[in-house]
């Protein structure tokens, strides 16, 4: 339909680095449904590309909404709100597509039987999500340049599961990208020692 017709054309378009035709195409496709999440995902980008963080943030945040476990949405979120100076809002928006993608993926309803299994399954998940939001946040503020921020998010994540080799890993890569080779050795011998295929 219109739909998609629109939307796989606007997403042509955006990946030909077209971008003001691009976003005219997506906002087609959204005047058929605005709640479509990859169309509102490359308006995001676009609108992010442009420094309209606003829009952007208003683009990723409804795309969450349709599809909360978009890679693309979560990351496009985080990176607005941070360069708006929001990292805590871009936490609460991660933890809540975490939270709604749960109860998408939450199978209960046909099995009250094993209710306890699955909710300490669901608690393991979230717990995992909310490290893997202090990641990306970390990551986020990485690529902008601002590695104070992106050390202190990375060992959140580590203080939340210290057996964590990804965390440590990314920690150490970011201390040998800033020099500090001492910090970096001392990251990566922890991973190691948590796991040698680290």
């Amino acid at each position: 339909g219109p739909l998609e017709k629109n939307r796989n054309l606007g997403i042509k378009l955006y990946n030909e680095n077209q971008f003001d035709q691009s976003l005219a195409t997506l906002n087609k496709a959204l005047s058929y449904d605005q709640f479509d999440a990859q169309s509102n995902t490359y308006a995001g980008l676009i609108e992010y590309r442009a420094g309209n963080y606003e829009q952007a943030a208003y683009h990723f945040k409804v795309a969450l909404q349709s599809d909360p476990s978009s890679e693309k949405a979560k990351d496009g979120l985080t990176e607005t709100l941070i360069k708006m100076g929001k990292p805590d809002l871009a936490l609460d928006a991660l933890e809540r597509s975490a939270a709604m993608a749960e109860k998408v993926n939450d199978p209960r309803e046909q099995r009250t039987n094993v209710k306890r299994h699955y909710t300490g399954q669901i608690d393991e998940n979230l717990y995992a999500d909310k490290i893997d939001d202090r990641l990306r946040i970390a990551r986020a503020y990485q690529k902008l340049g601002d590695y104070d921020n992106a050390g202190l998010f990375y060992k959140k994540a580590i203080e939340l599961r210290p057996q964590s080799t990804g965390a440590l890993v990314a920690l150490g890569n970011l201390y040998s990208q800033i020099g500090n080779k001492q910090q970096a050795r001392a990251c990566l011998a922890k991973a190691y020692n948590i796991n040698p295929a680290a």
